[in-house]
């Protein structure tokens, strides 16, 4: 009886000794689990913060270049009568848009969202509150706005034909020089409030 005893002592602490150890497994893998999760989170927030401001300065480059072409832009236009305006474009010899001073193309900038993307796909996303997501994903949503307002415009100056009046091209300056510069003045303000938002954050 007491061999039996001791049989089941020993078994139950043996027992007792594994389920311990998987006990302390599962913490451990959990512990290291969360720790990493939280070291990609903050290394994707730093990445996307870093990511918005190489936005922020492509988007001051688009601004100076534009407030450059709208000086150019209006110095011309005030010249163009009402009759002027009613030419056919390519025809015409009193408007040309590349003879605007510092014409280098519409320079409506592209924006980076890698880093934004891969943080979507790794998951980080569920990791932050919603405030967070909100910042973020507001901040990527403008900039998305922004370049779809450019590529209208490309598509416009494309597609010029030969039914195409001088009043044509200037509505598509007017709307460069005036919608999407003012455009990205505001989203330039709202770039780097959003940007020393996450710096605070994630200090």
């Amino acid at each position: 009886m007491r061999t039996l005893r001791k049989s089941f002592v020993k078994y139950f602490l043996e027992l007792l000794i594994v389920a311990f150890g998987v006990f302390l497994g599962i913490e451990v893998s959990e512990y290291k689990s969360e720790k990493k999760m939280k070291e990609n989170v903050t290394e994707s927030l730093n990445l996307i913060t870093k990511e918005l401001q190489s936005n922020s300065l492509r988007l001051e480059k688009s601004i100076n270049y534009h407030q450059n072409i709208k000086e150019g832009f209006d110095s011309i236009r005030k010249n163009i009568s009402i009759e002027s305006a009613y030419l056919p474009y390519f025809s015409n010899t009193v408007f040309r848009h590349n003879s605007i001073p510092n014409w280098n193309g519409l320079g409506v900038p592209g924006i980076e969202d890698i880093a934004f993307e891969s943080a979507k796909i790794g998951g980080i996303f569920q990791e932050l509150d919603i405030e967070k997501i909100k910042l973020i994903s507001n901040a990527y949503k403008k900039l998305h706005a922004n370049t779809e307002l450019g590529r209208s415009l490309t598509t416009k100056l494309i597609g010029l034909d030969s039914d195409t009046k001088i009043l044509d091209v200037i509505g598509i300056f007017e709307l460069l020089t005036n919608d999407v510069l003012m455009t990205e003045k505001h989203l330039k303000k709202d770039m780097d409030k959003t940007i020393n938002q996450l710096i605070q954050v994630n200090r």
